[in-house]
């Protein structure tokens, strides 16, 4: 029997993503986020969620797609990276998506820094899934700049 992996799914601009379910915290509703000066573009700002200043992220501007605006159905995915809690700002949540691991596809080469963090692409029943990577998401230096939020 193929070795089964789980997948916290969810859309970008139109687009289906996975990460890895053992990075995701937790999935809030979007709530009001406090701007941080001089942060990177793609950060939106703080919330603090239960004590903890937690660094939000769009995702979509991280990514460079599209960014559309927020409605009821956007979401901030906390996930930790390296004992880092990090809320990404995504489209929608949709479920938990299991992915036999020999399904997951090499993902077609397209440039240098996005091959970084995409794992793969996986064909589901209902669409293709771009499987991330989010431990390569965020450099080194975006990493810091990140924890300096918090």
């Amino acid at each position: 029997m193929a070795e089964l992996r789980q997948f916290v799914g969810f859309m970008l601009a139109q687009e289906h993503y996975g990460i890895d379910i053992m990075a995701v915290e937790e999935i809030i509703r979007m709530v009001d986020i406090t701007p941080v000066p001089r942060a990177p573009a793609f950060v939106e700002g703080i919330i603090n969620m239960r004590g903890r200043v937690i660094p939000i992220v769009d995702l979509r501007k991280k990514l460079n797609v599209r960014v559309s605006e927020n409605n009821e159905s956007t979401r901030i995915v906390v996930v930790c990276i390296q004992n880092r809690r990090i809320g990404l700002i995504v489209d929608k949540v949709e479920e938990v998506i299991r992915i036999e691991v020999d399904a997951i596809d090499k993902a077609p080469g397209t440039s240098p820094t996005i091959d970084n963090y995409i794992n793969g692409v996986a064909r589901t029943s209902k669409c293709m899934v771009i499987i991330l990577d989010i431990f390569k998401v965020f450099s080194i230096q975006e990493q810091m700049a990140l924890d300096s939020l918090a």
